[in-house]
């Protein structure tokens, strides 16, 4: 990945309440254009798999919706695997016959209306929900519990995906430890809120499974401090990689856990201070300044 030559611009919080001041990250260019890829990679078990950004993610909103139904890291293998061979990782508006969305499907063929298959969260649930009911999915091989709940014309399909699935959905769910993902990304070009950030992880893992502070701010941004409510390592790994891969999306400028951080435009490295703070710290971009255009 292309990584930035620029220097450290200043998005800095004092985090009084962590006896520390925490760094986000936002770079400015010093003398040359940096081109960013807007490739995201996804390492496990020795592999490494590359994404945009924009498949990505929905491979983290796919994943986290298992979790979200209290489903196992399989469930997010599978649900991946077959957006994989049905979409692309894309939320398409078209597809054979009056297929849509993520994993085509039909609204002729009971999945729902046109306009909720093309929601992402409503799509997802809508594919596990079945995917539960087939029996014995559990043991099945990949492509075969894609093919019990698609009955695809091409029922082997989904095989050739399952690897790199698995991969993605390692990361997601915490079975990888953070930073198994790794985007390149341009300076935020959209800002957001905390508010929507909030919103998203409670979409993705349901109300409940987080628990969200704002821990600083400043004219830019907003440092946020996310833990799991069950305490459970994987959970919060899993939360810190997916932050990464919706970073694209939701105008998250930096992740940290422990002594590992990813800063937007420049990638994962190691910490220089750390705070004590147990859980995942996100920067969210607010207002986007001028000179990053």
């Amino acid at each position: 990945m292309a990584r930035s030559g620029g220097f450290w611009a200043g998005v800095v919080f004092g985090g009084a309440t962590l006896g520390a001041v925490v760094a986000t990250g936002y770079f400015v260019a010093t003398n040359e254009p940096v081109t960013h890829d807007g490739t995201c990679l996804v390492s496990a078990d020795g592999e490494r798999y590359a994404r945009t950004a924009e498949q990505a993610n929905n491979a983290a909103l796919i994943a986290a919706g298992a979790a979200r139904l209290d489903l196992g890291t399989n469930a997010s293998t599978v649900g991946i695997a077959t957006a994989m061979q049905e979409s692309t990782l894309q939320n398409l508006d078209y597809g054979d016959r009056d297929s849509l969305g993520l994993f085509q499907q039909r609204p002729s063929q009971g999945w729902g209306t046109a306009d909720e298959i093309r929601n992402p969260h409503y799509a997802t649930v809508k594919f596990y929900s079945r995917l539960v009911n087939v029996e014995g999915w559990e043991e099945m091989r990949v492509t075969d519990a894609a093919q019990a709940v698609q009955s695809s014309g091409f029922p082997e399909a989904y095989d050739k995906h399952a690897p790199e699935a698995a991969a993605w959905a390692a990361a997601f769910r915490g079975d990888e430890p953070f930073a198994a993902v790794d985007c390149d990304l341009d300076a935020v070009a959209v800002p957001s809120t905390v508010a929507e950030l909030a919103e998203r992880i409670d979409a993705d893992f349901g109300e409940g499974r987080y628990e969200l502070a704002v821990l600083g701010r400043n004219d830019r941004a907003s440092l946020v401090g996310i833990t799991s409510v069950s305490g459970s390592q994987a959970e919060t790994d899993g939360l810190a990689n997916w932050a990464v891969a919706v970073a694209d999306e939701q105008a998250i400028a930096s992740v940290a856990l422990g002594d590992v951080e990813w800063l937007r435009e420049q990638g994962v490295a190691a910490r220089d201070q750390t705070t004590g703070f147990e859980g995942v710290l996100i920067g969210v971009v607010e207002t986007v300044a001028a000179d990053s255009d």
